[in-house]
């Protein structure tokens, strides 16, 4: 099966939409010889903010100590080859092809006996297990896609550690409306026996994930706010203390930025810690983790600074409207905004309006995108107006237009606006990278 053959494949399985339950990502494994159980130690992470970071970051320092590491995440920014990666080179694309065809009579059969569909996400998830076990990892880094109790990522059987980063409220017409219910359904991924890291300091999530924690036998090891602490920033990196196990960490050169960032390395800490990595790699990788996307500073040509980061829910924006502040004061702020209409829009885009100076209303490209003109009286509604340029790749050049040379243009709302524009944007030329301690 082709590239293009094995994306036309997978995007046929959309008309399954998501369904909860493990049985049919259990099934597909099971068909493919349970390839779970040959892929060394997994860490499996969820949360409704900084999962990606945190997988991120603990894939590093895996790395930096020299481990075999596979990285699975969702949604790709860009490509789809994003989702699977080896010591973060991408799977190849004839590599998809071949994992396509050779899971597509699986995924007919069960249809054929009987049995639901599996969904595009549990092809994904079956796919990516099976190249992993192939490529031989020592350790496997995953991500789950949506919640926890119901993930596909949850059919795998043997984890090492798992992590809950934090709890708001975010996808709730799947995962429940409140802090509890969402809760619960993350404390799905708690394994017996296995310890369980946590970011979340909203107390009735808290309580939910220390009874799960206690009714599985796994220790429950729950990062604090005190625990990270950011000494330096700016637009170069930060410096952070950070504390785990061993004591403080101190000085430690953190690439990605925010001190939102800062709160998800001492979580990426403490698994690491969990998994015998030493300090030196520790520093390591979080000096030189990348993390597209997320708190992302390009130059665009002419030489206009460019913050790209997928906030697309309230406490995400409200995370990098702080940041934005902390790392750029002073400066005139542009916001290049774009979100879905499944989300809380207001609630989501109100942290981020009283930044701009210039606001410019797109539409994602993604068929669930909230039309730019909505979104422009969503913004009036909040009293700011927003210049309606529906297409990322006419509002970019225009908003750059638009800045002057010590400006910021923010782009941001969902991956579905900044990937778009990255594409456009983005040469390898990152600019927010310390070199290593």
């Amino acid at each position: 099966m082709t590239y293009a053959a094995a994306l036309a494949f997978l995007a046929g399985l959309q008309r399954f939409g998501m369904k909860p339950g493990l049985e049919r990502t259990a099934a597909l494994l099971e068909r493919l010889g349970r390839p779970d159980r040959r892929v060394g130690r997994v860490v499996h992470i969820t949360g409704t903010s900084g999962k990606g970071s945190v997988a991120a970051m603990v894939e590093a320092g895996l790395r930096a100590s020299g481990r075999r590491v596979g990285l699975f995440t969702s949604p790709p920014l860009e490509r789809f080859t994003e989702r699977m990666q080896l010591n973060r080179a991408e799977i190849a694309e004839d590599e998809v092809g071949r994992l396509a065809a050779a899971i597509a009579p699986h995924a007919k059969a069960l249809s054929a006996g009987g049995e639901d569909s599996p969904t595009e996400f549990e092809v994904i998830t079956a796919m990516a297990l099976a190249w992993f076990a192939d490529q031989g990892v020592d350790d496997l880094v995953l991500e789950a896609g949506m919640g926890g109790r119901f993930d596909a990522t949850t059919a795998v059987e043997r984890v090492a550690a798992t992590a809950i980063t934090n709890v708001a409220l975010d996808h709730t017409r799947w995962l429940g409306d409140t802090h509890e219910a969402i809760a619960w359904d993350k404390a799905g991924i708690i394994r017996p026996g296995v310890p369980c890291v946590t970011g979340t300091d909203h107390p009735g999530a808290l309580a939910v994930i220390e009874r799960v924690a206690r009714e599985q036998g796994a220790p429950l090891i729950r990062v604090t706010p005190e625990d990270s602490r950011v000494v330096t920033t700016g637009p170069d990196g930060q410096v952070v203390d950070l504390r785990g196990a061993r004591g403080w960490y101190r000085d430690v050169r953190l690439s990605l930025l925010g001190a939102h960032q800062a709160a998800n390395a001492a979580v990426a800490l403490r698994l690491l810690e969990l998994l015998d990595v030493d300090e030196g790699a520790i520093r390591s990788g979080l000096a030189e983790v990348v993390w597209p996307g997320r708190m992302e500073l390009v130059r665009a040509p002419g030489g206009r600074l460019v913050l790209l980061d997928g906030a697309h829910n309230p406490a995400k924006c409200a995370a990098l409207a702080r940041a934005v502040r902390d790392v750029f004061p002073g400066r005139r702020v542009h916001l290049l905004l774009g979100v879905l209409a499944d989300k809380d829009v207001e609630r989501t885009v109100a942290p981020l309006l009283p930044l701009a100076e210039q606001i410019w209303a797109v539409a994602p490209e993604s068929p669930r995108a909230l039309p730019a003109e909505e979104l422009a009286g969503v913004c009036a509604g909040l009293g700011r107006s927003a210049r309606v340029v529906p297409a990322i790749a006419e509002a970019l050049p225009a908003a750059l237009a638009a800045a002057g040379p010590d400006d910021l243009l923010v782009v941001t709302g969902s991956f579905y606006t900044v990937g778009p524009a990255r594409r456009i944007l983005v040469r390898r030329q990152v600019i927010q990278a310390l070199p290593p301690a």
